[in-house]
């Protein structure tokens, strides 16, 4: 294919992202061959064959480094959906104050 400027795999990292769930062991093959950067992690919820709500402790123990793991639970996602920072999380009062006003 004359038109394109790079191999397949650079379009791929480029512009693609993978779900893995947390029993996939072969994902590890995805890693050996493009890394961890563009993976992202699903539970399949409400698929009867979810793992839910055991999901994330499922994935834990896939032979993955931290670093994959931190990269495919969370880094990957918030890069996908351009997040920058983490949200603020209310505090217990503030939480109390904004019941109050609903009820």
């Amino acid at each position: 294919m004359e038109e394109l400027k790079m191999p397949p795999s650079e379009y791929f990292k480029r512009q693609c992202y993978v779900s893995v769930e947390p029993d996939e062991l072969p994902a590890r093959y995805m890693i050996d061959a493009f890394g961890s950067d563009q993976i992202v992690f699903s539970t399949d919820y409400p698929h009867g064959d979810s793992k839910y709500p055991g999901a994330v402790d499922a994935f834990f123990e896939l032979p993955f480094s931290d670093e994959d793991k931190r990269k495919i639970l969370w880094d990957n996602c918030a890069r996908f959906y351009s997040v920058t920072e983490a949200p603020k999380t209310a505090t217990a009062g503030e939480t109390v104050q904004a019941e109050r006003r609903i009820s």
